[in-house]
């Protein structure tokens, strides 16, 4: 598998392109693609040029915010810590004023070393989406603690709280039954196979990849089997489901889908080979076009403007996405 070179699973390269694109693009290509050093002069100008796009200043602008309304469902892409992770994914860190601030915010409301989103916990009888958005609780959860986490640490926060977080959710992997939700509407299910939620480990995965003992742990064994049984089993788990929505190309990474899988599983040695994560590799590489491009096959209308949310046009976002997995998945 690493003896084939990244490149040559494209048509045709697509470097030139993805460097005469947009700031977020050109900084991703040069630091994980060609792996220029953080002080190199193009990425300082390209991460200059991300900090003062337009579209970027109102991404931080509208998740500085943090949680004005408390959360009713979790498939959102408004949601403060989706809009958190994305621009920390795009290449922002608290090195930028307004990033720390969200950082700062994020921190503010913990339980037992997880951090909170603002939302209520679902009376029996009563659907997430009925909860009072007025309402101001704080609660830890096992799809949402996770992308905090992630999120402050790719933003570069130096805060022990932020890796003793971390630890705290590997400890919830124990076993494959994972950190689970337990609400009424998935409680049946649950007890009957027994097994964590996809969604919730699939987050678990994105946070341990970040740090190295928790990369090559049984946490994140633990955390990847209700993936696989998932897979294996082909019905829905939870809600999700393996159909026509979950092979989309869309960014950010809100919910459950092939390109946010193949993002994360791709980051785990002990996954090289797995034919779960091969199937994933095989449709990215079918999905390219004539000239190794990808386009954006569903999108968040609240993301409108951006390379990313536009069907018609390919999208030097997603194409670097997909570049970077099959470059972790091939190697050099």
């Amino acid at each position: 598998m690493g003896e084939a070179h990244w490149l040559s699973k494209l048509h045709d390269n697509p470097i030139t392109w993805m460097m005469e694109s947009t700031p977020y693009t050109k900084f991703r290509t040069m630091t994980d693609l060609l792996d220029y050093p953080l002080n190199h002069k193009d990425v300082i100008t390209a991460r200059n040029e991300l900090e003062l796009s337009a579209s970027v200043r109102e991404l931080i602008n509208s998740t500085s915010m943090w949680f004005p309304k408390s959360v009713t469902r979790h498939n959102i892409p408004t949601l403060s810590h989706y809009g958190f992770a994305a621009l920390a994914e795009l290449g922002l860190s608290v090195s930028v004023p307004e990033i720390e601030y969200i950082a700062g915010k994020a921190m503010y409301h913990s339980s037992n070393e997880l951090f909170c989103i603002r939302q209520t916990m679902p009376e029996k009888g009563t659907m997430p989406s009925k909860a009072d958005a007025d309402a101001n609780e704080w609660h830890a959860m096992p799809c949402d603690s996770p992308l905090v986490s992630y999120a402050l640490i790719m933003a570069g926060v130096e805060d022990e709280r932020v890796i003793k977080s971390a630890f705290r959710i590997a400890e919830h992997w124990q076993s494959d039954r994972g950190w689970f939700c337990h609400f009424f509407f998935v409680e049946g299910q649950y007890k009957k196979l027994q097994i964590g939620c996809p969604m919730a480990g699939l987050q678990a995965l994105q946070l341990f990849s970040l740090i190295p003992e928790l990369k090559v742990s049984e946490a994140a064994i633990h955390a990847f089997a209700p993936i696989k049984f998932h897979w294996e089993s082909k019905k829905s788990l939870y809600f999700f489901g393996r159909s026509k929505k979950f092979w989309t190309l869309k960014y950010p990474f809100v919910w459950y889908n092939a390109l946010y899988m193949a993002d994360v599983l791709t980051r785990f040695d002990f996954l090289k080979g797995d034919p779960l994560v091969q199937e994933l590799i095989e449709w990215i590489i079918d999905s390219q076009d004539e000239q190794g491009r990808y386009t954006s096959t569903s999108m968040f209308m609240c993301y409108k403007g951006w390379d990313f949310a536009d069907k018609k046009l390919c999208s030097p976002w997603i194409t670097m996405l997909c570049c970077r997995i099959l470059r972790r998945w091939y190697g050099d």
